[in-house]
């Protein structure tokens, strides 16, 4: 939200898509041996290699930029 707010969704556009292509591997991988459980996990991994480091990344690269 803070990212949409300041005008630079360039980022969003990029990890949100690759979060989706990781997300849907890792789940259909981890489900088809944990089964539901896989799919959690399939769920935390997406977003830990995503989302949960280059969001705050890239505010700070831009909030140090301004």
């Amino acid at each position: 939200m803070l990212l949409q707010s300041m005008n630079y969704l360039k980022i969003l556009w990029i990890l949100v898509p690759l979060q989706a292509i990781i997300g849907g591997i890792a789940q259909w991988y981890f489900s088809s041996t944990l089964g539901i459980s896989g799919v959690l996990l399939g769920l935390i991994i997406s977003f830990a290699l995503t989302v949960f480091w280059g969001l705050p990344l890239t505010y700070l690269i831009k909030a140090n930029k301004g």
